[in-house]
């Protein structure tokens, strides 16, 4: 299975080194559930953006970028996420990818009153799809954003959502698949990235994020479901192929 890693920049300067940028975490965090994927990365940060059949399937990764601007790169890469799903070509987004693809597809995306969203956090899984071969109601998810989808795109349902954010997890029938959190990410980078961040946050905030960083992660799960939406979705296009045929 080919899987396009579409890259978008990096968390900070220090993360964008070989073995810390979104991409090698991302593909590093799958290989521990699937070792057979084949990454394949673009930069579409610099208007790099592959053909859609060179892919079995897409993910757009994280960003320091806002979703809501209008750098040329950032449409380019909505109007390619257009021919994607006109294409029904499967797509994950994640943080900045779920933001981007929302948008593209006739969402809203807006910097949220409600302020930083910082390690670990809990959402309620309020829809089930086939591909989520791991049933839980509650998940649990490293996060690192301001910025939220407050208005849902026509055909996509909410998949998971908290207080702080309702539309935490996304899908569009089985061939679209966004979510805020980042099951790439580990403890250790989500405690610097904390840090960095302190002097935005007030006290109770801080001590709040901390004691909820011992929490048990579900990270694992949400990346099982990724690999089984890819799986899912390419065993359906080589059984439509297998019926053409005939």
């Amino acid at each position: 299975m080919k899987i396009g890693i579409l890259i978008c920049g990096y968390l900070d300067a220090e993360f964008s080194t070989a073995n810390r940028s979104y991409s090698t975490l991302i593909c590093s965090a799958l290989h521990s559930v699937n070792r057979d994927i084949r990454f394949f990365e673009y930069d579409a940060y610099n208007q790099h953006l592959p053909q859609l059949d060179e892919c079995d399937g897409y993910i757009i990764i994280g960003s320091l970028a806002n979703a809501y601007d209008n750098a040329p790169w950032i449409i380019d890469l909505m109007q390619w996420t257009l021919r994607c799903e006109a294409r029904r070509k499967p797509q994950v987004g994640i943080g900045f990818g779920h933001q981007l693809i929302a948008r593209a597809l006739g969402g809203t995306v807006e910097r949220s009153p409600k302020g930083w969203g910082l390690g670990n956090h809990e959402v309620n899984v309020v829809t089930q799809k086939r591909w989520m071969n791991l049933s839980i109601d509650r998940l649990r998810m490293l996060i690192i954003h301001q910025d939220q989808v407050v208005t849902v795109p026509k055909g996509m349902r909410v998949i998971a959502s908290s207080d702080f954010c309702a539309n935490f997890m996304l899908a569009k029938d089985n061939h679209l698949l966004t979510v805020q959190g980042h099951p790439e990410l580990t403890p250790q980078v989500m405690k610097e990235q904390i840090e960095r961040r302190k002097s935005q946050l007030s006290e109770a905030h801080y001590r709040s994020i901390v004691q909820q960083s011992s929490q048990v992660l579900d990270s694992a799960t949400v990346l099982y479901w990724m690999d089984a939406f890819f799986t899912f979705n390419t065993e359906s296009i080589q059984d439509t192929n297998v019926q053409n045929a005939v």
